[in-house]
């Protein structure tokens, strides 16, 4: 018998049309058979899946209008859940609805895409075939949604203060080893919270629904679980075991989480915010970072080109958001215009997204160091742009006007503070007035790894997952012991005048203060709206005191010799020290220590070497660290230097103003 013919698409998509399927079991029973079929967008019901693409190594062949189509096993897992269910209705599913070799369909499709998952009467949400103790998991969630009358949630009304979750007053198992949540735990891990496409796919819909196999899952409920455990710190971390403790946060759900709780409140943002809140999620073309956010923000349809190259559309964007968010769209002849809403003198050109990333990936990337990371994974470190943001200085002091450069090829075709005109051709490259005022002289070692315990092997013990205890208690004293030498190591590069054998606490009291300030970056845990620029506390230094003496008693290991006594004082003393481990612990790691050649120091991003140029751009308070490259600069990242975060070195004397071209 001659063998089946393969599917092929027949004449490209044209206007509003969209091809829908039919799902029915093949003749063979174990053969899926779809039905595609085209139809006017808006003529017909029908649901609209949402599921991750996987790996398209491994295929499966169904048929398709009776010939072989090959799909991916994600896809064929939700096509058989559907079969499973007798779902009768049309379907829609990117994969297959759209020719994907076909990038002028898939331009027109893609532009379409909001409006399909809106017109759809319901989105289900594929999280996989199901898996021992999702019911479980299922129930914890619900329970916590009831006791915590989940369905009053406020996002902009709870307090991100990262407190230990209340088990005990809601009458759940706290979460560190327990199998109930170590189930919700997978469940939030699943793949499709980390795809990129599936934003505007929840966002937009009419009605969702989450599929586990055939256990049906609320998404409300799901998603305000994620919040809880994003925002309370036994939960995230006990999460973060559960995942390996990976460089980069693994709850890629709370992106999903934080924006459809803030879409069914605001609406759609720009595109530069839209991308901020979506760091890190993949999609399969790098492109669709940003094609699949246009939807969901205030962006012209036109944005979508599968035309364009990555580098293309990272650099479109990121030019528009040094720019201060224009409008964007394409003239006669495929030319494209910036357009400024708001009358030039009140314009703002918003380079301070250039400190949106601890540590950029641009040469990761493949793209021009001065064009703001938007998209990579939130690496840990402080976020200077949201503490030390330039206009949180307004009323306080006086902030000079950013100025830019715009050139097109080897032509300036203009600098200055603000547009020179409502609508200008977008720019090939910006250059931004800044000057140098010192060195990276010395970087210091890295900050110790925060020790996490292995679940590898982990042992089911009465329902719990088993650790063992003297092995943490170990890690956690040789980690403890590697904080002092590295405290003792990065206090004397800040205080040369002491001795080898002083204590980090000795010195001038001015040496000390600029000290533990410094290792919180002078700013208290957490951001005070109503005054932006209030410094910690002096009494911080006290619980600063009590932290370092926590860590010089954990090197003893007396938790070996199980005195009580000294037990009891261990956990004094470790109350006693947690204001200031609280607000360590959210600024740690992501930078270094340094020195510079004129005794200043602070945090550097990772890449920072000796040498590297620590460099002000008029107009934004937060220093960033340049890499000289002959005639032009690397952009490596934004730095904190003590002492000078609050436009002081906009005062400095004989500061050598220059226009900065980048590499």
């Amino acid at each position: 018998m001659a063998s089946e013919a393969d599917f092929t698409y027949g004449s490209p998509l044209q206007g509003r049309n969209i091809r829908l399927i039919e799902i029915r079991l093949g003749s063979e029973k174990t053969t899926l058979e779809i039905s595609l079929v085209e139809y006017r967008l808006g003529s017909v019901k029908f649901e609209a899946l949402s599921y991750v693409w996987g790996k398209q190594t491994t295929r499966q062949r169904i048929k398709c209008n009776g010939h072989s189509m090959y799909v991916g096993s994600s896809l064929l897992d939700a096509f058989g859940e559907l079969a499973r269910r007798r779902s009768t209705g049309l379907i829609w599913a990117d994969a297959i609805c759209i020719n994907q070799s076909d990038d002028q369909e898939k331009t027109r499709q893609v532009r379409m895409m909001r409006e399909i998952y809106e017109k759809a009467q319901r989105v289900i949400i594929w999280l996989g075939k199901g898996q021992a103790g999702d019911g479980r998991g299922f129930e914890l969630a619900k329970t916590l949604y009831q006791k915590c009358d989940g369905a009053d949630y406020d996002m902009y009304a709870t307090t991100y203060d990262f407190e230990d979750f209340d088990c005990e007053s809601k009458g759940v198992p706290r979460s560190f080893g327990n199998l109930d949540w170590a189930a919700l735990f997978a469940i939030l891990s699943h793949p499709w919270f980390s795809r990129i496409w599936v934003v505007q796919e929840l966002l937009v819909a009419q009605e969702s629904i989450m599929w586990r196999g055939a256990l049906d899952l609320n998404t409300n409920i799901i998603l305000w679980v994620v919040m809880q455990v994003a925002r309370h710190r036994d939960l995230y971390e006990s999460f973060d075991i559960f995942m390996g403790s990976p460089p980069s946060s693994a709850l890629m759900a709370r992106n999903i989480a934080t924006g459809y709780f803030e879409y069914k409140r605001a609406g759609p943002l720009s595109i530069y915010d839209t991308l901020s809140r979506y760091s890190g999620m993949g999609a399969t073309d790098s492109r669709d970072r940003y094609f699949a956010l246009a939807g969901i923000s205030r962006l012209d349809a036109s944005f979508v080109n599968y035309k364009k190259s990555y580098s293309d559309v990272a650099c479109l964007v990121g030019k528009m958001s040094l720019l201060g968010f224009p409008d964007y769209l394409v003239g006669p002849g495929g030319v494209e215009w910036l357009v400024f809403t708001e009358k030039p003198e009140a314009h703002r050109f918003l380079i301070e997204w250039l400190a949106f990333r601890a540590n950029p990936q641009n040469h990761n990337l493949g793209l021009p160091s001065w064009i703001p990371d938007l998209v990579s994974p939130h690496s840990p470190g402080f976020i200077m742009s949201g503490f030390y943001n330039t206009l949180h200085m307004q009323g306080a002091k006086e902030i000079p006007s950013p100025k830019v450069r715009l050139r097109q090829g080897d032509h300036f075709v203009w600098s200055g503070s603000s547009p020179p005109q409502w609508i200008i051709p977008v720019p090939d490259e910006i250059d931004i007035m800044g000057a140098v005022f010192d060195c990276i002289g010395t970087v210091a070692s890295k900050r110790p790894p925060f020790p996490r315990p292995n679940l590898g092997e982990k042992r089911l013990i009465q329902g719990h997952v088993s650790i063992d205890i003297l092995e943490v208690e170990e890690s956690v004293s040789r980690y403890e012991t590697d904080m002092v030498y590295w405290l003792s190591e990065i206090r004397s590069l800040a205080d040369p005048t002491l001795q080898a054998t002083d204590s980090i606490m000795s010195g001038s009291q001015e040496s000390f203060d600029a000290f533990w300030r410094t290792l919180v970056y002078n700013r208290e845990p957490q951001f005070n709206y109503q005054s932006p620029n209030q410094k910690p506390a002096d009494w911080l230094g006290i619980s600063f005191g009590y932290w370092y003496l926590w860590k010089k008693l954990m090197m003893k290991r007396l938790w070996q010799q199980k005195f009580l006594q000294e037990a009891i004082f261990s956990e004094a003393l470790r109350k006693l020290a947690g204001p200031f481990d609280k607000a360590e612990s959210r600024v740690r790691h992501g930078r270094h220590f340094f020195v510079s050649e004129n005794g200043r120091f602070g945090w550097v991003p990772l890449r920072t070497k000796v040498g590297d140029r620590v460099c002000v751009f008029r107009g934004m308070r937060i220093p960033v660290i340049m890499r000289p490259r002959g005639d032009r600069w690397e952009f490596i990242g934004a730095c904190y230097v003590h002492g000078w975060m609050d436009g002081e070195i906009w005062d400095l004397d004989g500061l050598q103003w220059r226009f900065m071209s980048f590499v």
